[in-house]
């Protein structure tokens, strides 16, 4: 009997995740929606930490990709989906139970939709910086309907039909930085109809908010603002990616997430 193929594909790159990784992946059991129509393929991108030992405790796919860079490894999983769906997510952020349902609930109702974005909310930040974080969300979601043209993505909630990445020549090796978000979001508009759904959320670790005079400014500002336009000009990697960050800030309570 031929076996069926599932709907959506995770695609979920991981360097060092041990403290975060488990959370993701429990997140991933809980889904509403049937595990015969999902696969999730993690990639580990070199881990030197238990992140390879806790993958593999759990009934998803793992494969191992040498070469350190998120967008090489975000390749590696798409070339192993077989899902007509790909969903790019993230290893130390959470999905809620009906991520994937409306997800597939948006493709479904829309046969032509090329793309879906999603929202993210950070955990353990205050209530005032996730509110911030919306009102950008917010104004991004504003410009999808009423000018169908629209800068912000996370690469940590991105859903695409596998044949959209493929139109377009797949991820861009040449952007450690911004090669799986604003490069594709870019193409894929270019396709045709791209849509921003609140409903789609996630929750993600606050970690890259930790020193954000270093983190925020100075890696984003140069490893992102100055060098993908860069890398995008030369066609290779001239400006590298920005320093990993993986110990997560301090905790604190918001109405976001508890």
């Amino acid at each position: 009997m031929k076996q069926k193929l599932p709907l959506i594909s995770i695609v979920i790159p991981a360097y060092n995740e041990e403290a975060e990784i488990g959370k993701c992946l429990d997140s991933l059991l809980k889904q509403e929606l049937d595990k015969s129509e999902f696969e999730v393929i993690m990639v580990d991108n070199a881990s030197t930490d238990k992140t390879a030992e806790i993958i593999k405790k759990y009934p998803f796919k793992y494969v191992y990709e040498a070469q350190k860079s998120v967008v090489i490894a975000r390749q590696t999983g798409a070339d192993l989906a077989r899902g007509r769906i790909i969903v790019s997510a993230d290893a130390d952020t959470i999905y809620p139970a009906n991520w994937l349902p409306q997800i597939k609930k948006d493709f479904t109702k829309n046969p032509g939709l090329v793309a879906v974005v999603g929202w993210i909310y950070y955990r353990g930040t205050s209530t005032f910086f996730n509110l911030v974080a919306a009102l950008g969300q917010e104004f991004n979601f504003f410009l999808s309907r009423h000018f169908a043209k629209f800068p912000l993505v996370f690469a940590a909630n991105f859903a695409f039909r596998r044949k959209a990445l493929r139109t377009i020549g797949g991820y861009p090796a040449h952007l450690p930085e911004l090669g799986d978000q604003q490069y594709l979001l870019k193409r894929f508009l270019k396709l045709g109809k791209v849509l921003v759904n609140p409903q789609v959320k996630c929750f993600t670790s606050n970690r890259q908010l930790k020193e954000p005079g270093k983190n925020i400014f100075i890696y984003n500002g140069w490893h992102r603002l100055i060098g993908y336009p860069v890398n995008l000009f030369f066609e290779k990697e001239v400006v590298r990616a920005k320093p990993v960050v993986r110990k997560a800030i301090r905790p604190r309570k918001s109405h976001f997430w508890p």
